[in-house]
């Protein structure tokens, strides 16, 4: 049987990912998936380390009201998993993906939209200090077809250049079920690996390659080809032969899918983890203050 693929740990949960613990709770009006994994897991490739998904819906679809609740669950969720008195030194952002794709923008789009300080804290101290300012700097490293260097490189000089205490990074991640495209945003203090979600690994950027704490966000923006024909089949209470599974892999198991509002999903979701960082750092502003500042 192929394996199905998912980056979310929470739907590995639910297959059965060993040595994993799960709770679910309710944060206003949010359900919050945690899955707890005491070690690596080869299979699956996922670290040790706490995952939280929050299921935030559709919310390019959403009123004013319920997307800035969502936004400022997952900043919770972010301010949970970021070192203790990490947003007192700088906090460097990255922006992972081919913002020429876009179903891969989501983390170059969102870094355009985050309210940089840093370079306020050096020039303008007494500015920075009087509006409540966190230390924030952001950038996206591009892919390596673009640069012809490792994300993980540049990030790591960037981190070393402005003495960050902790990096966010965020990607474009797959899942394997339609309905969590674009509705679900994963939040863990293991890293990642860039380009995972659609068979494309590189080096990985973590604790042990960056020398400090680092927190991967993401939200899932495709399915890959054979995984939604099996995810359809299954709903449809059919199931698989080897062979069929075979035939179904060999032709879709490279060709990803993404849903036909890709577009304005990616602005929309793009926009919500800028607030959703905004708010982690600059904890002394509201989001509609720092929504004077930002695009």
């Amino acid at each position: 049987m192929f394996a199905v693929r998912t980056d979310l740990a929470s739907e590995l949960a639910e297959n059965g990912l060993p040595g994993c613990s799960s709770t679910k709770q309710i944060s206003k009006g949010v359900e919050i998936a945690t899955v707890t994994l005491a070690h690596d897991d080869a299979k699956s490739g996922k670290r040790a380390g706490v995952y939280m998904t929050a299921d935030i819906g559709r919310i390019w679809e959403c009123g004013r009201e319920e997307f800035e609740r969502a936004a400022a669950v997952t900043a919770e969720l972010i301010m949970r998993a970021m070192p203790a008195g990490g947003e007192k030194s700088c906090v460097l952002a990255a922006g992972l993906g081919n913002g020429s794709i876009t179903g891969d923008a989501i983390g170059p789009r969102a870094v355009s939209k985050m309210l940089v300080t840093r370079h306020i804290k050096g020039s303008d101290p007494a500015l920075f200090a009087g509006a409540g300012f966190g230390d924030l700097a952001a950038f996206a490293p591009g892919v390596l077809g673009q640069t012809g260097i490792e994300s993980s490189e540049l990030v790591r000089c960037a981190a070393k250049s402005c003495g960050a205490s902790c990096v966010i990074v965020i990607d474009a991640l797959a899942s394997r079920k339609l309905a969590r495209l674009g509705t679900t945003v994963q939040i863990t203090d293991s890293g990642i690996s860039p380009g995972s979600g659609v068979y494309n690994d590189r080096r990985g950027l973590d604790r042990q390659t960056l020398g400090i704490p680092v927190i991967a966000v993401g939200v899932p923006t495709v399915v890959d080809a054979a995984t939604l024909a099996y995810d359809l089949l299954e709903q449809a209470g059919g199931r698989m032969d080897e062979a069929t599974e075979r035939a179904v892999f060999e032709t879709g198991g490279r060709m990803f899918v993404s849903p036909k509002e890709c577009d304005v999903m990616t602005e929309k979701i793009s926009r919500f983890l800028a607030d959703a960082v905004n708010l982690a750092v600059h904890r002394g502003l509201t989001l509609a203050e720092m929504q004077e500042y930002t695009a």
